[in-house]
């Protein structure tokens, strides 16, 4: 398995100038309905700590990487276990952060989406423009690019740093993981966020998970990490507001 890299801390300070953009703007989205479709404020419908496929089972992995995932779950009482970035407030990465029991607005502005997230002023911009993933340096939120199918929103995401789980269990993955992202609003009026994991270093075959969402009033503040190790909470909400 390939060696961590010290880096994807730097996704905040990257993208800030474009999520200042995004907050400050008027929303544009009326120039396209399937935006307005799916913009305004979500939150998970459920919470879980680990990550099964749709189909409700254990993700495909190989035989290295399910010991090492077994090895991670036997660590999860320990409050010092290293494969979790976030006890140290680091970047949770793609898609755990959506699987997160917190709240986050889209707001969508011309040729980008914003993802702004309730836990520690994380976000993330998606470019739908149609230009090309430049994954200079590998990141924890990864290098998204998007564009819509119908009324589906596709975001591919690639450029990862391998430093980050995809849940709170310890699921890893490698550099090389490609997440695509179909985001769809539903009949009943929840988001749906389908997730094809490809990544053959860690798992056998490509498989998908999903979350729903539902449309929420509350405020996407900012839920500061260091402020909730301080008080002596988790560094992370595990239960639904």
């Amino acid at each position: 398995m390939k060696s961590g890299k010290r880096a994807g801390l730097l996704g905040p300070a990257i993208l800030g100038t474009a999520l200042a953009v995004l907050a400050a703007s008027p929303l544009l989205a009326d120039d396209d309905p399937r935006a307005a479709a799916i913009e305004g404020t979500w939150i998970p419908t459920s919470y879980s700590d680990g990550l099964l496929t749709s189909e409700g089972k254990a993700p495909p992995l190989t035989e290295e990487a399910a010991e090492l995932y077994r090895e991670r779950v036997a660590e999860i009482g320990d409050p010092d276990r290293q494969y979790d970035r976030t006890l140290w407030c680091a970047g949770p990465g793609i898609p755990r952060i959506m699987f997160m029991p917190y709240p986050f607005e889209i707001r969508a502005d011309g040729d980008f989406v914003g993802f702004i997230y309730g836990w520690y002023r994380w976000h993330r911009v998606v470019d739908i423009s149609g230009a090309e993933a430049d994954a200079v340096l590998p990141q924890t939120m990864g290098y998204p690019v998007g564009h819509w199918d119908g009324d589906t929103l596709v975001i591919e995401t690639t450029g990862f740093t391998d430093e980050t789980i995809l849940d709170a269990q310890g699921l890893p993955h490698s550099e090389d993981l490609r997440v695509t992202e179909r985001i769809a609003l539903l009949p009943s009026g929840e988001l749906e966020d389908r997730f094809r994991i490809e990544d053959p270093e860690f798992y056998t075959a490509p498989w998908d998970a999903v979350m729903t969402y539902k449309r929420s009033d509350a405020v996407v503040g900012d839920d500061v990490c260091p402020d909730r190790i301080h008080n002596l909470e988790p560094a992370t909400r595990k239960d639904l507001p």
